[in-house]
Formats: structure tokens, C-alpha cells, sequence
């Protein structure tokens, strides 16, 4: 009798794992994809800075260019939501630069100094009508992976903080 109801436990865990995936809104929509295809620009913007260089002299509100790489977290892209984290390869060495460190993740840049990281990543974003980011996911967008280089045009979110800095983007040119 015990083993019937673990079974039945188990199997309901299960079904009720499973249901909830397919409530998720972490599938994409046609209508946001397209919404994020027309954000690709054809050549890059001028006057790109850096990402440190922003995160010193950038204030909520400002629109800006800057330009990096997508690297920094694990991960680095946001499943099912228009948001990835980037870094200024300038500042920041990535895993796959560092032989035989044994990261998971060649993006991570888990070997630099914690202050270095935190003065050098910003959070990018594609949000919707309401200010929310948009229900699919950027990764893949016009071939953007992790360690893509990357020159994004937006404006820095009026809930950016010194220490957390929010853009949400107009404009993404990803390097060839």
C-alpha cells in the first residue's frame, strides 16, 4: 500500500511539473520576435563607449551607445525574457581566455576582482509598452550568443542605481 501511494505521489509530481511548464510564458511569441528583429541595426552606431566608461559618467534617464561583450553571469542570456548582461572584454577576461580554469561557462569572468565586475557589467533589456521586458529571449537574435560583441543604443532605466545599472535598448549591432 505504501508503494501505491509513493507511486501516486511521484505521478503527481510529475503532472503537475509538466503542466506548469506548458503555463509558462517562457515560449516565445511570433509578435515578440519580430518586435525584437526590427531592433538590429545594419552597421554600427558611432561613438560607441565603453562599458566602464558608462557606468562611471551614465545617469538614469540619459540615451546612450556603448558597446561590449555578452559576458559577465551564468547565465548571461535571461530564458524567456528580452534581457542579457554584458561586460567590457577591456576590463573583464572571460573563462575561455583563462587555459584550464575549469569553468563551466567560457563567458563566466568569475577569475577577475569582484569590484572590477560589478564597475564593468550592465544589464541590457528590450521592454514592452508597459516598460516590461518583452516575453522572449535575445539569445539567438540575428546570431547573438554568449561572447558575441555587441553595440547597443537605449537609455539608461530610471531604476538604475550605482551599483546596478539597467539600459533599455533602441538599438543592438552585433559585430560580424
Amino acid at each position: 500500500m505504501k508503494q501505491t501511494k509513493r507511486l501516486a505521489l511521484g505521478l503527481a509530481l510529475i503532472l503537475t511539473s509538466c503542466s506548469g511548464t506548458k503555463k509558462t510564458s517562457e515560449i516565445p511569441s511570433q509578435n515578440n520576435s519580430g518586435a525584437l528583429t526590427s531592433l538590429v541595426l545594419t552597421s554600427a552606431p558611432k561613438d560607441a563607449q565603453d562599458i566602464a566608461a558608462l557606468r562611471t559618467s551614465g545617469t538614469p534617464g540619459d540615451t546612450v551607445t556603448f558597446t561590449g561583450q555578452i559576458l559577465g553571469k551564468n547565465p548571461a542570456f535571461t530564458r524567456g525574457r528580452a534581457v542579457m548582461i554584458m561586460g567590457d572584454p577591456k576590463k573583464l577576461t572571460s573563462c575561455n581566455l583563462h587555459h584550464g580554469d575549469g569553468c563551466k561557462s567560457p563567458w563566466d569572468v568569475c577569475c577577475d576582482d569582484p569590484d572590477v565586475i560589478n564597475a564593468s557589467i550592465l544589464t541590457v533589456q528590450v521592454v514592452d509598452s508597459a516598460g516590461k521586458p518583452i516575453k522572449t529571449s535575445l539569445k539567438g537574435l540575428a546570431g547573438m550568443t554568449e561572447l558575441s560583441e555587441v553595440t547597443v543604443t537605449g537609455k539608461i532605466a530610471e531604476s538604475s542605481t550605482q551599483s546596478k545599472m539597467l539600459v533599455n535598448a533602441t538599438g543592438i549591432f552585433i559585430q560580424p
